[in-house]
C-alpha cells in the first residue's frame, strides 16, 4: 500500500501569513520592538500547527465496505472505517472518496466524510449513500484522507491506495401483461405433439397399466380394483419454453447523445427481458450481446443465471461495426426445435433482406428462423406497448 503526503497551506493560513508580513514589514521598517515581539507571538501558533498536523495523520488507515453489485438508479451505501494505530487521538480528519467510470472522457465522482474524532488504538466508522444514474464498472480512486487541526492555518493530505471496483447493473423496467401471453402463444405454435406422457408430474393425462419402476403413489386404487390390475396415473411432460435473446449495440461511428441513450435504452429492456424469463423455473435462456466484444449466456432460467446476464449487460459496450450478421448465423445454427427467438437492438432490422444480411441467405439450413425470430427497436410502437423503463427510487 503506497501513502503520499502533502501539505498545504489554507485560505485562513495565507491571510494570517499576510498578517504577519505586514507586521514584519513595520516593525522592520519603523524599528518598533513591540511590533517584532508580536511577529514572534504570532509566529508561535503556526509552528504548532505544522507540528501537530502531521502527527494527526501518523498511524492512521482507512478501509473501504462496498456492496456486491447495485442497480442503476438505486440507492446504495459505503462504509468507510478510519483506525487509529498510533497511542495519540486524532481529531477533525476528513475522508474523500472518489470513484472513475471506466469509458473516456468520464469524470470523477466524490464525496467527503468527516470524523470528528479518532480515539487511540480505536477505529471509527461512517457511511455515505450515493446514486448512480449510468450502469458499468466504477474504479474506487485513492481515498485522501486530511486535517486541518488545530487551527485551519495548514492542511495536510495523505492518500491510500485502496483499489476496488463497484458493478453497477442496468435498470430492470416493468413489462406490460400481454407479454407472457406473447410468450404462451409462441409457446403453443411450436410444432410436435402437444401431449405426451412422461416421468415430470404436470397436467393429469390418463391411466394406464403399472409398469416396473413406478412409484407406488401413482397406483389409481379405485380403478386398480375395477379392472383387478395395477393401473397408474400418467401426467402430461411440461413442455420447456426457450428464449434466445440477441442484443445489438450497434452505434455510428461518432455517436450523438439520441444515439448513447438508444445503446441504453436497449441495454434496460434486454434485462427486463432477462428478469423476466428467469423468474420462473423450467426454462432454457441464451442470452448473446453483440457490440464490441461479444459476451454469451447459456443456463436455465434460475437467480443465479439473471445475476450473470445483469453483469454481462452492465459491461457490455457499443460498437460501430456491424458484427450481427455473423451472430445470428451462429446463433440460429446452434438453436433446438421450438426456441423463442427476440433481436433487441438500436437499429431496424429486415432479416429476410440478403443485402443486409448475406450470412443468413446463403444458409438453407438455418432460413427458417429467419420468419420465427422478432426483431424489436425503441422506435417500433410495440415496443412502448409493451416495455416501461424503470425510474429512480
Amino acid at each position: 500500500m503506497r501513502r503520499l503526503h502533502h501539505m498545504s497551506i489554507s485560505r485562513e493560513g495565507l491571510i494570517y501569513l499576510a498578517v504577519m508580513g505586514v507586521i514584519l514589514t513595520a516593525a522592520i521598517i519603523r524599528q518598533i520592538n513591540l511590533l517584532m515581539l508580536l511577529y514572534g507571538v504570532l509566529a508561535g501558533p503556526l509552528l504548532i500547527s505544522w507540528s501537530l498536523v502531521r502527527r494527526t495523520l501518523k498511524g492512521l488507515d482507512v478501509a473501504r465496505k462496498l456492496p456486491k453489485t447495485v442497480m442503476a438508479g438505486e440507492r446504495f451505501c459505503v462504509e468507510l472505517v478510519v483506525t487509529n494505530a498510533k497511542r495519540r487521538s486524532s481529531f477533525a480528519v476528513t475522508a474523500r472518496d472518489e470513484m472513475l467510470r471506466r469509458e473516456s472522457g468520464a469524470k470523477p465522482i466524490g464525496t467527503e466524510v468527516y470524523f470528528p474524532y479518532v480515539p487511540p488504538k480505536e477505529s471509527r466508522a461512517a457511511t455515505y449513500v450515493g446514486v448512480l444514474e449510468d450502469r458499468g464498472a466504477y474504479d474506487f480512486q485513492p481515498i485522501k484522507i486530511s486535517t486541518r487541526f488545530p487551527l485551519g492555518l495548514l492542511r495536510t493530505m495523505l492518500r491510500i491506495e485502496k483499489p476496488q471496483r463497484l458493478l453497477v447493473l442496468p435498470r430492470v423496467g416493468k413489462l406490460a401483461p400481454q407479454w407472457q401471453r406473447l410468450w404462451k402463444a409462441d409457446e403453443d405454435a411450436v410444432g410436435g405433439p402437444r401431449r405426451r406422457g412422461g416421468l415430470q408430474e404436470g397436467d393429469f393425462y390418463g391411466l394406464r397399466e403399472w409398469r416396473s419402476g413406478d412409484a407406488r403413489s401413482r397406483i389409481h386404487w379405485r380403478t386398480s380394483a375395477r379392472r383387478q390390475a395395477l393401473t397408474v396415473r400418467q401426467y402430461e411432460r411440461k413442455r420447456q419454453l426457450i428464449v434466445t435473446l440477441v442484443i445489438d449495440l450497434w452505434q455510428p461511428e461518432k455517436p450523438s447523445a439520441d444515439d448513447r441513450r438508444l445503446v441504453e435504452e436497449v441495454v434496460s429492456m434486454a434485462a427486463t427481458v432477462a428478469a423476466e424469463v428467469c423468474r420462473e423455473g423450467g426454462r432454457m435462456f441464451t442470452m448473446e450481446i453483440v457490440g464490441k466484444t461479444t459476451r454469451s449466456v447459456r443456463a436455465a432460467s434460475s437467480p443465479q443465471a439473471l445475476e450473470e446476464s445483469l453483469k454481462n449487460l452492465a459491461q457490455a459496450e457499443a460498437t460501430s461495426n456491424d458484427r450481427l450478421g455473423a451472430a445470428l448465423e451462429t446463433t440460429f445454427a446452434q438453436l433446438r426445435a421450438g426456441a423463442n427467438v427476440l433481436i433487441v437492438g438500436t437499429r431496424k432490422l429486415t432479416l429476410d433482406d440478403a443485402a443486409q444480411f448475406p450470412q443468413l441467405a446463403a444458409r438453407p439450413d438455418i432460413r427458417a428462423w429467419v420468419g420465427r425470430a422478432a426483431t424489436l427497436t425503441p422506435n417500433d410502437p410495440l415496443w412502448r406497448q409493451l416495455y416501461r423503463r424503470g425510474e429512480s427510487p
